[in-house]
């Protein structure tokens, strides 16, 4: 098996309901910027979100999605027993907005499998792009409103969100320990 059947993407799978309840609770709170794992360079991370916490009910209506679809990831990878989510970040990406190349899993955190749950499509750029140990891309997705990806949260799958160049971008992002 390449690598790269790890990214699995699933088109349209989650209803635009939910996208669009999402979307309107993500403009409702007061976002901040989010920091990139590596502080060094503040410009590695351009995105205003939010970090749910457990006890809310947006994050267990989120959570329950996530596990849901989770199962069609489970299906192709049996062997993998990550179940518990351990965070949900609510994600808004205005114009410029980008995350440069980065991996998921760090000292600080038990990263196993990451979610990305995309919420709409009135933007342009955005994509994510999964790159090599030389940043030579190997994967591109252009993910559209109700699109959902799993991938390893490990140093084999570095990736980014290119920057934003029309209209904002709504995301979920998730990780499974």
């Amino acid at each position: 098996m390449n690598h790269i059947e790890a990214i699995v993407e699933l088109h349209g799978i989650v209803e635009k309901k939910f996208c669009h309840e999402i979307i309107q609770y993500i403009n409702k709170l007061n976002l901040t910027k989010l920091k990139s794992l590596n502080e060094i360079d503040k410009d590695t991370r351009k995105v205003l979100g939010h970090s749910l916490h457990p006890e809310k009910n947006i994050f267990n209506k989120i959570n329950k999605k996530i596990e849901f679809l989770y199962t069609f990831y489970k299906a192709k990878f049996p062997k993998i027993n990550n179940e518990k989510i351990n965070q949900i970040d609510l994600l808004k990406y205005e114009v410029g907005g980008k995350y440069e190349s980065h991996v998921d899993s760090y000292t600080d955190a038990s990263r196993s499998i990451s979610v990305i749950i995309n919420l709409n499509n009135e933007y342009e750029g955005g994509d994510l792009v999964f790159v090599d140990q030389k940043n030579y891309e190997i994967k591109r997705c252009k993910l559209k409103e109700g699109s959902i990806v799993f991938f390893p949260s490990n140093f084999l799958y570095p990736h980014g969100i290119e920057p934003i160049l029309k209209g904002t971008r709504y995301s979920i992002v998730s990780w499974l320990q």
